[in-house]
């Protein structure tokens, strides 16, 4: 039983549940409700994410590649995430209150429970509290699988009903956090400092958060302008049918890039050479599944959404030819962050924006989600040129020779 205790173990498995959960949440509920009905519910998700990156960008994007974690600076990152949260929902509130929105308060609770709930799992990962981790989002998984599961038994179709019950388990996962975190070690001599770090270096980091939102996800919104909110749905639903993947690049990501930042910071060649072996291991799980979704992809999608979704398999075949892009860009991406040349990380996320910004309604206009499909994997490219370049010209380091030819 000693694997248990291991950390890739714990890491492995905790984003396993994260993401597992996330897959059957979407799988369910694109059953349960109509397909507009699950087209406005992925718009809620999407802004959610819009959320989490935006004001992430301000706290955990710069606590996870930070060298030192005092006692001190991790009970602050913490307060200063629920300091930006509870700005942020105020204001919301009070722009409600002058503005009414139809039925406001459930997307907005649901929104602010989710992000607060995101920053608690990459907060503790970045504490190396990886059991910890495991533990908030096992408990996590349970309340929502047994809210969605009492949501569906009433028979009710109201989606802000079932958005209201999330909400209250996110927060409930607050309550965890802070047994695990105990954040309250203060030294008010040191906030000064750390909030100008986390200005300084959240500036880029923030505009690159939204850049990246708005480069990755707005041929999607775009679709539901354009298209429909059944074309939105379908979409989202073969994104999230790439949850297996999903896993493997968060687990990545949330061990890996710190790990690579480590090594970085003590020798580049080192720290390429370490990120060059964890993507050949990345490699190995990521090739079959792609080549499966290729190939079943109808079957697939009857499956997970019903027949109703049939005539979107190509929607899976041509994020299966994405993601081979995607894992490509992500030892590229990671070298990029872990030597914080963050304004180019930002730079690249507004070419991206660029691109998607001009050409989406022709895009989607000409072609419908074939375009949004081809947009989204010429945005990709873009990304992994423009960083090739950087990298060469200000780091001389060879892309090519270091990452892609083995």
């Amino acid at each position: 039983m000693n694997w248990l205790k291991h950390r890739k173990f714990q890491i492995l498995a905790d984003q396993s549940v994260f993401s597992g959960t996330s897959f059957l949440l979407t799988i369910l509920t694109a059953r349960h409700l109509d397909a507009t009905s699950f087209g406005l519910y992925s718009a809620y998700v999407l802004a959610a994410y819009l959320a989490v990156s935006t004001l992430g960008a301000w706290t955990i994007s710069v606590f996870q590649v930070a060298k030192d974690k005092t006692p001190n600076y991790v009970s602050f990152v913490f307060w200063w995430q629920i300091f930006l949260v509870a700005t942020v929902f105020i204001l919301v509130s009070c722009i409600n209150q002058i503005f009414p929105l139809y039925n406001c308060n459930a997307p907005l609770l649901f929104g602010t429970g989710f992000v607060l709930y995101d920053f608690g799992r990459k907060f503790l990962l970045s504490l190396d509290k990886t059991l910890e981790t495991l533990v908030l989002d096992s408990v996590t998984s349970i309340l929502l699988m047994a809210s969605f599961i009492l949501f569906q038994k009433t028979n009710s179709k109201d989606i802000h009903e079932m958005l209201g019950m999330f909400a209250v388990v996110y927060f409930i996962s607050m309550v965890i956090l802070l047994f695990f975190s105990n954040p309250f070690y203060f030294r008010t001599s040191d906030i000064q400092s750390f909030v100008r770090l986390h200005i300084t270096e959240g500036k880029w980091l923030f505009f690159t958060a939204v850049s990246q939102w708005w480069a990755g996800n707005l041929l999607v919104v775009a679709s539901g302008v354009y298209l429909g909110a059944t074309a939105l749905g379908a979409l989202r639903l073969a994104q999230s049918l790439f949850g297996v993947l999903n896993v493997l690049l968060q687990t990545f990501e949330h061990y890996v890039l710190p790990q690579t930042a480590l090594h970085i910071n003590n020798d580049v060649l080192s720290g390429i050479e370490y990120l060059r072996n964890a993507n050949k291991k990345l490699g190995l799980a990521f090739v079959p599944v792609l080549i499966a979704a290729f190939v079943f992809a109808e079957p697939i999608m009857t499956l997970a959404g019903g027949s109703v979704y049939a005539p979107y398999a190509f929607v899976l075949r041509g994020l299966s030819i994405l993601y081979v892009f995607i894992f490509l860009s992500q030892p590229i991406r990671f070298v990029v962050r872990s030597l914080q040349l963050n304004r180019h990380f930002f730079y690249a996320y507004l070419l991206n924006l660029g691109f998607a910004l001009t050409t989406s309604q022709w895009l989607l206009s000409n072609f419908g989600l074939y375009g949004a499909i081809t947009g989204l994997i010429i945005a990709q490219a873009i990304l992994i040129l423009y960083w090739i370049l950087i990298l060469q010209q200000q780091k001389k380091i060879n892309v090519w020779k270091s990452f892609i030819s083995y």
